[in-house]
């Protein structure tokens, strides 16, 4: 077994290894804003449930994003075409699993703080149950959106590099189109920046705007009367926060396209 099988499996590994962090932390998360609604409205414990399992199965996205590229890479290990004991084909590999492993922890995280504001917030005044319900189903959908972005760049990784392998003449050729110059040393330093500059680069965004977004429903459901105006703060706030997981996207591709 050349060495970049090996790190293939070990790439699985952190994809899922650390891809199941913030998932994890977020679905507990969930489950404590439900216990601390039923507590204010145990009358209300069939629409507190449903909405616990709603907001836990968007909770649980970003550890099937993973599991997703865990299992390609796993079975990557019989698809390595040429050069089996490559630096940059491992780095691809590794990069690839790192990327979504780290990527995935902001989004689970997020995804459940703003499922717990959300739980709590119908808890205080059911009337506003629907308003809630909506900002919570928003703010977890921009909350996913680092985990999408790492999601995409572990896949152009392996698409690119891990299953179209090494050029004869030694040179990365990724889709035949995507030089990498400057030797495989350099190669390896792109793939892995690219890994890591997205993989780190989602987790803040992503707890940032659950902040925002489950401050959006604790307020909706306190101030009724001020629904329309934290909502356009919220989407202000929600986008600006959103930026620097874009910036991090867009750096991880130009390290990929650019030879």
């Amino acid at each position: 077994m050349g060495i970049a099988n090996l790190a293939a499996l070990l790439a699985c590994g952190l994809a899922m290894g650390l891809g199941a962090l913030g998932s994890g932390w977020g679905l507990g998360y969930t489950a404590q804003g439900a216990l601390r609604a039923l507590a204010r409205q145990p009358g209300k414990q069939a629409d507190i449930f449903r909405n616990m399992l709603v907001g836990q199965a968007i909770t649980e996205t970003p550890a099937i994003f993973s599991l997703v590229v865990a299992f390609l890479l796993y079975f990557s290990v019989d698809t390595v075409l040429e050069a089996p004991n490559s630096l940059a084909q491992c780095a691809v590999y590794l990069a690839a699993g790192i990327c979504i492993g780290v990527g995935a922890i902001g989004s689970g995280i997020g995804s459940g703080l703003v499922a717990n504001e959300a739980l709590e917030g119908m808890s205080r005044n059911p009337r506003q149950q629907g308003q809630v319900v909506m900002l919570m189903l928003i703010g977890q959908a921009w909350a996913q959106t680092g985990g999408i972005f790492a999601l995409v760049v572990s896949l152009f990784l392996m698409n690119t590099g891990g299953f179209s392998g090494l050029s004869a003449a030694g040179d990365w050729q990724l889709l035949g189109f995507i030089p990498v110059s400057g030797g495989e040393l350099v190669g390896a330093a792109r793939f892995a920046g690219a890994g890591i500059a997205m993989g780190f680069g989602a987790i803040g965004s992503s707890i940032g705007i659950a902040y925002v977004g489950g401050m959006a429903c604790r307020a909706v459901a306190s101030f009724p009367d001020a629904a329309g105006k934290v909502k356009t703060a919220y989407f202000i706030g929600s986008a600006t926060a959103q930026s620097p997981s874009v910036f991090s996207l867009i750096i991880a591709l130009i390290l990929l396209i650019t030879g």
